[in-house]
């Protein structure tokens, strides 16, 4: 018999003596060594960098064109030049009055967005799990939803007075009806045959809705929360646009109806920018609360 440290076996004519365990053949690869990641192409959509370039590029192409051809090809009274409005924007950023009007519309828009998205998931909940009541309040729901705002919002001022109420009202009503269907769809179209296997397993009713209802459909209620925010805002500066003596959409409306157009141009670009940050806080929201989900083979395809 032959020793080796601690592992030994008998030697023989007919017997090999097999490696130790953490021997390993030399010219053999290790399956679970890194491996490195083959660089994208320049015009792949996954290519990060190349995607970065071409959008400031672009961004740099459109607002070129636009500066020289401010009072060449058009009037620059009319449409501003960039150059102008981010002079305009740096002014309303040190003017104190700008945080008052932007605390006023942010206040407003979330009130508003809170509880018409809890009054959209909640429902759409609830009529997902009530199919005749679902059937019944149908028709008076999309009645209800092909309303134009625009011609409600002079007599939502009426009924709510011109403070806080009607703006918050207004952008709840838009926010409402799009989380509510989604949320509606989202568990409609949940598989029958996961709630029948959850069912097998003994799971309650609540189980099975907090299990397997739920999380299919989590990505139906959260596009329809991050599509609906900016529908939050435009009902809030409707308002404040129409009547208000405060907030971003009250502003807008002085800077336009004083033909100041870099001005207006400069409140819609901060907008803007405003929306362009809560939308990167919502994707960081859904990239964390959907990570359990595995990346769909279509998904390149479908940004391609």
């Amino acid at each position: 018999m032959t020793r080796c440290g601690t592992n030994w076996q008998p030697s023989s004519m007919a017997s090999v003596e097999a490696p130790t365990e953490g021997a390993a053949a030399p010219n053999a690869a290790d399956p679970a060594a890194p491996r490195r990641r083959a660089r994208a192409p320049w015009f792949s959509p996954d290519n990060v960098v190349s995607m970065q370039v071409s959008r400031i590029l672009f961004a740099l192409v459109v607002l070129g064109a636009w500066q020289y051809g401010a009072d060449r090809w058009f009037d620059s009274f009319f449409f501003s030049t960039p150059l102008k409005i981010f002079v305009q924007v740096g002014h309303e950023l040190i003017d104190p009055g700008f945080y008052n009007d932007l605390w006023v519309t942010g206040f407003e828009m979330g009130v508003g967005f809170a509880i018409g998205a809890g009054g959209g998931i909640a429902l759409g909940v609830l009529l997902a799990r009530w199919a005749y009541v679902a059937k019944v309040l149908d028709p008076f729901l999309l009645a209800l939803y092909s309303i134009p705002r625009v011609a409600l919002a002079p007599m939502l001022i009426v009924w709510f007075g011109i403070g806080y109420s009607s703006k918050i009202f207004l952008g709840a009503t838009l926010v409402f009806f799009i989380t509510f269907f989604n949320t509606l769809a989202g568990i409609r179209s949940v598989d029958k045959a996961l709630c029948d296997i959850a069912r097998v397993m003994q799971a309650t009713e609540w189980q099975v809705f907090m299990k397997v209802m739920l999380p299919a459909a989590s990505s139906w209620i959260l596009t329809s929360v991050k599509i609906s925010l900016p529908f939050a805002l435009v009902g809030v500066i409707l308002g404040e646009y129409l009547v208000s003596s405060q907030g971003l959409g009250f502003r807008l409306n002085t800077y336009s109806t004083n033909y100041n157009i870099t001005g207006a141009m400069a409140i819609v670009f901060l907008m803007m920018v405003l929306m362009l940050l809560l939308t990167m806080v919502t994707n960081t929201i859904e990239a964390r609360v959907l990570r359990w989900r595995p990346k769909s083979a279509a998904e390149p395809v479908a940004q391609a």
